[in-house]
């Protein structure tokens, strides 16, 4: 199904949920820039359940780093509210590469070169869209080895649990730096950077919702920015 809104609009907005969620440091205040993302992922209909099932080994990461995050702490609350915060944070940005993912790889070099953008970054930028879900196949690949080997993790405690899933992320690094050697030498072969400039096949034009969408993208962003500067000066 082809995307309504001109991809331009959703990377400026992917753009502002990821500027307000790494700017941000309470959880609090970051709640509203989640419940932003929800919002936008279900408008937009993006295959949110499918991604989020190819991604589920990859949430024990997310808990392993927030367990870590409330265990380096001052106090236990402070801790927690550390954690969700770094939890929220990162279902933000994975909300974010949702809604661009829907988009083709064609169609979103296009909308960054009309940015204005290197035309090396913008590749670059699809590309690593498209090693997200290889990171989940690869962690599911690395947990299913262990699994084979005789590990059963439902009979591990905690503890034990936690540090087997941290072991994995050792191979699954390894395995995605593997990957983009390859990806770069293919590049290199193919000729890619030989010309600065490139034609375009369909350029992208703005309709009159993609600018409604664009202001109403504008108004939240200045919204959020002010709401997040009275938070630091009265809270």
């Amino acid at each position: 199904m082809k995307p309504r809104l001109d991809p331009r609009v959703m990377i400026l907005f992917v753009f502002a949920l990821s500027t307000f969620s790494v700017v941000m440091r309470d959880a609090l205040p970051m709640l509203a820039v989640l419940l932003s993302a929800l919002v936008a992922t279900i408008a937009a209909k993006a295959p949110v359940a499918r991604v989020f099932r190819r991604l589920l080994g990859l949430w024990m990461t997310l808990v392993v780093v927030t367990t870590l995050q409330v265990l380096f702490a001052v106090d236990l609350i402070s801790g927690l509210f550390i954690g969700l915060a770094v939890l929220q944070r990162l279902v933000i940005l994975m909300l974010g590469g949702t809604l661009l993912a829907r988009y083709p790889g064609h169609v979103l070099v296009q909308a960054m070169l009309q940015l204005r953008l290197p035309y090396p970054l913008a590749y670059m930028t699809s590309i690593g869209l498209r090693f997200v879900p290889q990171f989940g196949e690869s962690y599911r690949d690395s947990l299913n080895a262990m699994q084979l080997r005789g590990v059963e993790f439902r009979k591990l405690g905690i503890r034990t649990r936690l540090r087997v899933y941290t072991y994995l992320l050792m191979p699954t690094i390894a395995t995605g730096i593997n990957h983009a050697k390859k990806l770069a030498m293919a590049m290199e072969l193919r000729g890619f950077g030989a010309h600065e400039t490139r034609s375009a096949y369909a350029p992208l034009r703005m309709k009159a919702r993609d600018w409604v969408v664009f202001c109403a993208v504008l108004l939240w962003s200045a919204s959020l920015a002010a709401g997040m500067i009275l938070w630091r000066i009265y809270l």
